[in-house]
């Protein structure tokens, strides 16, 4: 059997310093080089990059995922790039969920909705990081209703790479001390092609069909088929950003091999996307400038951000207003659990 050419590691390093406190982030090499690096500040994957060309230095090649040099563009802007979004992904009508007998009012952050669980969710928020079980553990500490939401929660993003070093393992929970609701997802921003167009890739989503959305890209709770979506990504198809932004929710069934597979043929680059959740949000964004965070003195613009898409595995947004979609109630002291893996070949 061959050794591995690299040393796998899981290990907290500095990142910077602000305002006199310093800021860390986790580090983990795989078998084969892959460098992942996650932040305090949502949990976010602050990047996934591939060994360089001649396969010698970890992390030395092209970044596959957006990346941010400073804590305070991810604590400060919009777009949830990379982070755990918590305890409730997606859209939920009119801010508005009931637990048990219980009438919820949200953080309406998007007109009358809430999106990704309100500007107190868990994107915003500093996660406590440690080595734990040869990858980074993320933990972070939420009372009862601080964005929300009921109960005192804990939270838990566990990031490893598999023994094989092909594949980066994420593993999202919550506990909490009442009766909740959960839909957590990871949403990091993703180019396989080095920075070029997103017309060069291919995706592919082995769906039943999308979720019908109203104006507000709320769901109505009629699926349709991919002739009414308007893009058929049941075989691989090309991204093409000229036809508009993506922002669809895909419903999958139990059989699928995974949730999502995005490929770069011209670099013989794939990413697949596999969970144990039966929905997959497909977004995208056209790149470009990220303005300075407002007054944070010597935190710069970001530039030239490439075209990217975010496959987003999830439950279906606004359920609990839709009794026909699987439910994401959560009873005092059940543990949530979402498991997600990123396998890439190239």
């Amino acid at each position: 059997m061959s050794q591995p050419r690299f040393e796998p590691t899981a290990e907290i390093i500095d990142w910077t310093t602000y305002q006199r406190a310093i800021i860390s982030k986790g580090r983990l090499v795989s078998s084969k080089g892959l460098v992942a690096e996650i932040g305090e500040v949502g949990a976010s994957l602050l990047s996934l990059r591939l060994p360089d060309t001649d396969g010698e230095v970890a992390g030395g090649g092209d970044a596959l995922t957006w990346e941010y040099p400073h804590p305070l563009h991810y604590l400060m802007s919009k777009g949830a790039v990379g982070g755990v979004i918590g305890p409730v992904a997606n859209r939920i009508a009119g801010a508005t969920a009931t637990v048990g007998k219980r009438t919820l009012k949200l953080d309406a952050n998007e007109g009358e909705n809430c999106l990704h669980s309100g500007t107190r969710s868990t994107l915003y928020r500093f996660w406590h990081l440690t080595v734990e079980n040869g990858g980074i553990l993320a933990q972070l500490e939420m009372p009862h209703r601080a964005d929300g939401f009921p109960g005192r929660r804990t939270f838990t993003a566990h990031y490893r790479f598999n023994d094989e070093g092909d594949a980066l393992e994420l593993t999202l929970g919550l506990r909490s001390n009442r009766d909740t609701l959960a839909n957590m997802t990871h949403h990091p921003y993703w180019n396989l092609g080095g920075g070029q167009a997103l017309t060069g890739h291919l995706l592919e989503i082995p769906a039943e069909g999308a979720l019908a959305l109203d104006e507000a890209k709320i769901p109505t709770g009629e699926i349709i088929d991919w002739e009414d979506v308007g893009a058929d990504f049941s075989k691989p198809s090309s991204l093409d950003l000229g036809r508009g932004q993506y922002d669809l929710h895909f419903v999958l069934p139990d059989d699928r091999p995974h949730n999502a597979r995005l490929s770069y043929p011209r670099l013989g680059r794939s990413l697949t996307i596999e969970s144990d959740k039966p929905g997959v949000q497909l977004y995208s964004r056209s790149g470009g400038r990220l303005e300075a965070p407002q007054g944070s003195a010597g935190v710069g613009a970001v530039e030239n951000l490439p075209e990217a898409v975010c496959l987003e595995p999830q439950l279906h947004p606004d359920a609990p207003n839709h009794s026909s979609f699987p439910s994401i109630d959560v009873r005092a002291r059940e543990q949530y659990e979402h498991r997600i893996v990123y396998r890439l070949n190239w």
